[in-house]
């Protein structure tokens, strides 16, 4: 083994095959003895593409090639796709929004036909927008929850839930597209009951999020399809109700947090109290960010399949509603699951992974509790099946090999509101070592959100660092999900505070153990992680960079601008305007670029309306102004998040050259990044 200094180590996790491997698989579904999902496809311009496997291992692309199952619901989008059983029992279509023009389409994948439009071309550019399908088979109609963009400005939108005939009469007659019911601000989950004579939905209004507060609705359905008076069941005045399910025509099932724990709740239709199913100081919900999430699904003999527990404790159970016993599935140490669950009588699935195995879906066979990939793995997989369309699927790379993954542990540290969680990946080489008088550099991860979280996880992106010598340490700072409503409400009026606090514990309790170097730390993060990153760098003297990829710089011009989920957002992160005027002066990082205790690297997509170039672009003029150094680099096409390899590869290419140059060692293969000081100067990019 040889000894080198900290980032220089060579490693065979190019940025390449990060770009190769960025995202995971979206939703499930289970289709007869059919499992289908969606899947990144990077080399493919970054789309979504949906793909099924069969009973025999075999799988197949559901979607032609060019085709991306993708919405715009929210901005940030949400389930965008489902089978559609045939009659005879024997596969199904495939219902999906397309992104392109947003408008819904049915596709045979078994046939040869281009897919056909089921709903009409809007007027405006993306202007009718569907997600959240639900397939109502009695009336051979999708109800879903469809966005309408009536003006330009960013609260011009309606949203209702609609329902949408699968014989393609709609595509050319807008009134054939029948409106179910439009009630709330914001409406997702609609669940029509099993006798087809109520609809259940969940829904909430500014300034509330979500994951605030939230209500559980219901309406009777007239026999035109309609939905009456409805009436609220749970939710509201404090309460979010995450996800709902009928456990029958008189009966439903919730995952709510009256006691701030999103457990699960009997609700009856009549009004009578409902029952926490296992009451427990633990999670069987989350954050809605995008609608179709699904913590838990109703089996077939009445039984709950779960996601539950609390942090990196998360596990998958079968819950007995009538005792309240949890029996988990034998999975190995370290599993974790995305939110997405699927089942058609003894068969499930779901998304799981571990620090070791990257995401992957997996069926679960109820009646074994075996839980197993729907394919065999890579190297015994039969090929896939001679289709339309697999040329155009990218060959799958084989991971590295293991050894050189990270070996991460979970830790907490004591911050100013209480302990902090976080996730520690030390560097790990088999080939090299650092000096033993010299503890490793370490980059601060802080999520986005910032009402989100980050699993200890497989993740090739922490890997690129690790494997050349520099630490990683993931921050589930104040804010975070997975702790209790409690825990997520530290950042109330808080963020840009609480966070920076947190995050700073975290890198500091590293560096007081002797397991980072004081004198080398960053901070990085995307999008709400892009807001702690720089708010960090101007706010404490604790980093010597920080990365930002589309973050937030300036609070105020983002409150104005930005897209309507999101547009009261900060009344409770900073407070509601006018009256918390003062809080968002002193929280713009713009306004404190001359504070910067170092270098930015800012990487921003063009095409982004989340959050707008002009944040990176202000922040970056106003560190040149101040003196300081600092790289902005853009990307045409790309929105929030990045999904095209190259894009992928070019930022994070970028990104280790920035730690090269403020740390002060030398990144074999990389070019050097130049970070010029000072007023003036081009804006470079990519």
């Amino acid at each position: 083994m040889k000894t080198a200094p900290y980032g220089t180590w060579s490693s065979p996790i190019g940025a390449a095959d990060v770009a190769r491997a960025d995202g995971a698989p979206g939703w499930v579904a289970v289709a007869g003895d059919e499992i289908w999902w969606d899947e990144p496809r990077p080399l493919q311009g970054g789309r979504r593409c949906v793909v099924r496997a069969l009973p025999d291992g075999a799988t197949r692309d559901a979607l032609p090639p060019g085709s991306n199952a993708r919405n715009r619901v929210h901005e940030y989008g949400g389930r965008a796709w489902r089978p559609v059983p045939r009659g005879d029992g024997k596969g199904a279509r495939l219902v999906f929004t397309e992104w392109a023009d947003q408008r819904l389409y049915l596709h045979d994948p078994d046939g040869t036909a281009a897919p056909r439009p089921l709903t009409p071309a809007p007027e405006r550019p993306a202007g009718l927008r569907y997600a959240d399908l639900v397939v109502v088979a009695d009336r051979d109609e999708v109800w879903c929850v469809r966005e309408t963009v009536t003006g330009d400005r960013p609260g011009d939108v309606l949203r209702d839930i609609v329902a949408v005939p699968l014989d393609g009469t709609a595509a050319h007659d807008r009134d054939a597209v029948r409106p179910v019911v439009r009630a709330q601000r914001f409406v997702v989950g609609p669940r029509p009951s099993p006798d087809g004579r109520h609809l259940a939905w969940i829904g909430w209004d500014h300034p509330h999020m979500p994951w605030d507060q939230a209500e559980l609705w219901v309406a009777p359905l007239r026999a035109d399809g309609t939905a009456g008076p409805g009436r609220r069941l749970a939710g509201g005045d404090g309460e979010a109700v995450a996800q709902a399910e009928w456990r029958d025509a008189t009966t439903l099932y919730a995952a709510t947090d009256p006691d701030g724990w999103w457990n699960l709740y009997a609700i009856p239709l009549d009004g009578g109290p409902s029952g926490n199913l296992a009451a427990r100081p633990e999670e069987f919900g989350g954050p809605l960010w995008k609608p179709g999430l699904v913590w838990f699904h109703v089996l077939a003999d009445g039984r709950l399949l779960t996601l539950h527990g609390t942090g990196d404790d998360r596990r998958l159970g079968v819950l007995d509603p009538d005792g309240g016993d949890i029996a988990d599935l034998p999975v190995p140490a370290g599993t974790v699951w995305q939110p997405t669950l699927d089942a058609h009588g003894l068969l499930a699935a779901g998304v799981a992974g571990a620090p070791d195995r990257p995401w992957e879906v997996v069926r679960i066979d109820l009646a074994t509790a075996d839980v197993t990939p729907p394919r065999p793995p890579r190297g015994d997989r039969p090929r896939r099946a001679d289709r339309p369309g697999e040329g155009d699927r990218p060959r799958e790379a084989d991971p590295p090999h293991r050894a050189w993954l990270p070996r991460p542990y979970a830790a907490s540290y004591p911050g100013p509101s209480g302990p902090v969680h976080a996730h520690v990946y030390p560097p790990h080489s088999p080939d090299h070592r650092g000096p033993s008088d010299t503890p490793p550099p370490y980059l601060v991860f802080a999520h986005g959100g910032p009402t989100g979280g980050v699993q200890m996880a497989h993740d090739l992106e922490v890997a690129y660092f690790t494997s050349r010598g520099i630490g990683v340490v993931e921050v589930n700072y104040g804010g975070s999900v997975g702790y209790g409503r409690a825990y997520r409400e530290r950042l109330r009026e808080n963020w840009g505070v609480v966070d920076v606090a947190d995050c700073a514990a975290v890198a500091r309790g590293l560096a007081a153990d002797g397991l980072a170097d004081p004198d080398r730390l960053a901070i990085r993060g995307g999008s709400a992680g892009g807001w702690t990153a720089l708010a960090s760098l101007t706010s404490t003297d604790a980093y010597r960079g920080a990365v930002s990829y589309y973050g937030i710089t300036d609070p105020r011009a983002w409150a104005r601008g930005t897209h309507d989920f999101e547009s009261h957002y900060l009344d409770g992160l900073i407070g509601p305007l006018p009256g918390a005027e003062p809080r968002y002066r002193e929280r713009s990082w713009v306004a404190r670029a001359d504070r910067a205790s170092g270098p930015a690297l800012l990487l921003h997509g063009l095409d982004d309306v989340i959050v707008e170039p002009e944040q990176s672009a202000r922040f970056a003029a106003a560190l040149r102004r101040a003196g300081g150094r600092c790289a902005y680099l853009t990307f045409p096409g790309e929105t929030h998040g990045f999904r095209r390899a190259e894009t992928v590869a070019a930022a994070l290419e970028a990104e280790l050259a920035f730690y090269a140059e403020i740390f002060g060692f030398r990144a074999p293969g990389v070019r050097p990044i130049d970070l010029p000081a000072g007023a003036g100067g081009a804006v470079p990019t990519a």
